[in-house]
């Protein structure tokens, strides 16, 4: 069964971080997990330090914004982060972090600016805790994936697919216009960042080179808006755009995978790996616009 979440679109765009809590101690997390409570004004930790490795963070909103929180690596890029936190809720993080050092935190209340920031240490794992045989870069995004599956959205095996998708407010983005990047906006209507993720079933491997179209469809059968996928690179590569919902209600995504124009390796006997595309139809999606 896939969950059924609700998403608000809020808007998009907008000190140190108060490392004790204001007006007492954050309420408690989930054994082994960061508590962080994030506020309109501050972003309070119950913890800034933490071992090497899988490090949870979990993330309630007691402000009147909606929030987001990240946890960026000494040069400034992101390690992981969570967005879409709505006020009066809570949101669990988990970073892959396998290099000791200094990083940084921050909750960024209205989902712009650079947010309220502090400092966090990690710290070696312990002569127990075997390496990974992974970049930190690679096993992060894989993680931050499934996380994002099962906070916002939803997933279907269909063949040797395993297709996932996850719904955000709308998202602005790089795109390249005569040679140069221009940062583009969403446009006027658009609510929603719908996100395809084809999975490779065996390997658990993002697929590229997928020709990729979705289709909303409300509860009558009418088709709301409908667009093909953009190939993003982010935290973890996906397929999306943004879509307008004109208004609340329950959907059906219907998604549509081409085969992959990749060239295949593999032996002349053996058929071609993800030769045929595939469809996928997720039920039950509540969508609510705002603003």
């Amino acid at each position: 069964m896939h969950r059924k979440p609700v998403f608000s679109l809020l808007g998009i765009g907008s000190a140190g971080l108060l490392l004790a809590a204001c007006g007492g101690a954050p309420a408690q997390s989930q054994a082994g997990s960061v508590h962080v409570e994030a506020t309109d004004a501050a972003c309070t930790l119950a913890s800034t330090t933490a071992a090497a490795g899988p490090i949870a963070f979990e993330i309630a909103n007691k402000g009147d914004q909606v929030t987001e929180f990240y946890l960026y690596g000494a040069d400034g890029r992101i390690i992981s982060e969570v967005e879409n936190i709505a006020p009066g809720t809570s949101r669990s993080m988990t970073a892959q972090v396998t290099e000791p050092g200094k990083y940084t935190t921050a909750c960024k209340p209205g989902m712009k600016g650079d947010g309220i920031r502090g400092d966090f240490t990690v710290t070696a794992a312990g002569a127990a805790a075997v390496a990974p045989a992974v970049p930190q870069g690679v096993a992060s995004q894989y993680t931050v994936l499934e996380q994002e599956i099962k906070d916002a959205g939803g997933q279907t095996k269909v063949g040797p697919w395993r297709i996932a998708y996850i719904v955000e407010a709308a998202e602005p983005w790089y795109a390249a216009d005569g040679g140069h990047q221009h940062f583009r906006k969403p446009a006027n209507g658009e609510t929603h960042h719908i996100e395809i993720i084809p999975i490779e079933a065996a390997t658990g491997r993002i697929v590229p080179d997928v020709p990729i179209s979705v289709e909303v469809v409300d509860s009558t059968g009418k088709v709301a808006d409908s667009k093909k996928l953009n190939f993003y690179y982010s935290e973890f590569f996906h397929y999306a755009n943004n879509f307008s919902i004109p208004q609340a209600g329950t959907y059906t995504l219907r998604a549509k995978l081409d085969s992959p124009t990749f060239l295949r390796h593999g032996e002349e006997n053996e058929p071609p790996t993800l030769a045929e595309g595939a469809q996928a139809t997720f039920e039950h999606v509540e969508l609510k616009p705002e603003g």
